[in-house]
């Protein structure tokens, strides 16, 4: 019998002003002698640094290389979205391109999709790029309310084991997903336009009857550095509270209040704490939700239909504890984030 080919990966790297990390994230992918046979997509979202240039020098190079560039800047999400017409996999890989991959990442990645079918989208183990004895993420841990806190982060290496581990959320820095199941739901949910999307497709995977894993054995390492700056707040809040309305229906939004009061109330409290400008950003980001009831509840619809596991089940996967190393940590920080980007993100905060 002729073994069956080895299905094609499509490797999608989403920039925005990434000049100083696209070089080493496009080097190394490059240098990967992989089994599966993969091609580079590099997605500009309409940067204002050279770095869509350094991306068109790559393909120039490199034949198995397509530099694409958005007209505008659609967001992670979007940035994917966009490639997605002209990538050939079945498989779909999404990076940053301040992530760095080992060789061998990609057939791994691939191979576990290909013989777990249960399987919507695998993490690899996620190290930190400055510290490789340290995890940044082994997927992520969803809370009941929302919330999505990088899974063993800080932590030793050796805590992640092994052997693959079933996950509640995919970090969205580097995973690999199937094009089948991307077309099933119409895309990446592109609404939120950054950040919390990578908790919206964990969210909705698993509502369609996926289960979500991380392979320890398989390795990239990612330059990450924990930090809240108010236009994240702003992008994360809003994006929480819209996929909250979006997949849980009204009755598990009352059973969950309580621990949702809790949950706002300590952003209130963070908010305080940090300033004025994070106040303003947490004001802004329900008078967003308000905006777009109606999108909110087309997108539910859509949810609705592709829905095979209840609230109920969802809820018995998640975490109902906080990661409160993480929010100690983001409470410690004072003044301006050192990892903000240059002018902020392209965002407006108004209510």
């Amino acid at each position: 019998m002729t073994p069956s080919p080895t299905p094609m990966a499509s490797v999608v790297v989403v920039n925005y002003n990434g000049r100083e990390h696209l070089a080493e994230c496009l080097t190394a992918l490059c240098a990967d002698e992989a089994i599966t046979p993969y091609e580079i997509l590099v997605v500009d979202n309409a940067s204002t640094d050279d770095s869509a240039a350094m991306a068109d020098e790559y393909a120039a190079r490199c034949p198995f290389i397509q530099s694409l560039r958005s007209p505008i800047n659609r967001g992670y999400a979007g940035g994917l979205n966009f490639a997605l017409p002209h990538a050939k996999g079945e498989y779909i890989a999404v990076l940053n391109p301040d992530v760095v991959v080992t060789p061998g990442w990609l057939t791994h990645l691939t191979q576990f999709l290909e013989t777990h079918p249960n399987v919507g989208a695998v993490n690899p183990l996620i190290l930190l790029y400055d510290d490789e004895g340290r995890i940044n993420a082994a997927g992520q841990a969803l809370h009941i309310t929302g919330l999505g806190f990088n899974r063993w982060l800080g932590q030793p290496r050796a805590r992640a084991g092994h052997g693959p581990t079933r996950v509640t959320g995919i970090q969205g820095s580097a995973f690999v997903i199937r094009r089948a199941t991307l077309d099933a739901m119409g895309g990446w949910d592109e609404s939120g336009f950054l950040y919390q999307e990578d908790i919206e497709l964990s969210w909705l995977l698993q509502t369609m009857g996926y289960d979500l894993y991380c392979l320890p054995e398989v390795v990239v390492r990612h330059k990450y550095h924990l930090t809240m700056y108010p236009e994240k707040l702003f992008l994360l809040e809003r994006n929480r509270l819209a996929m909250l309305a979006a997949n849980l229906k009204k009755r598990t939004l009352i059973l969950l209040s309580p621990l949702l009061a809790l949950t706002e109330f300590m952003m209130w409290i963070y908010c305080l704490v940090r300033g004025p400008d994070f106040v303003r950003a947490k004001i802004a980001c329900y008078f967003w939700v308000a905006r777009r009831r109606a999108r909110i509840q087309a997108r539910k619809q859509r949810i609705q239909s592709l829905r095979r596991r209840t609230d109920l089940q969802l809820l018995r996967r998640f975490s109902w504890g906080y990661a409160w190393d993480q929010f100690a940590a983001l409470g410690r920080e004072r003044g301006e984030s050192k990892r903000k980007p240059a002018g902020g993100l392209p965002v407006e905060i108004r209510p």
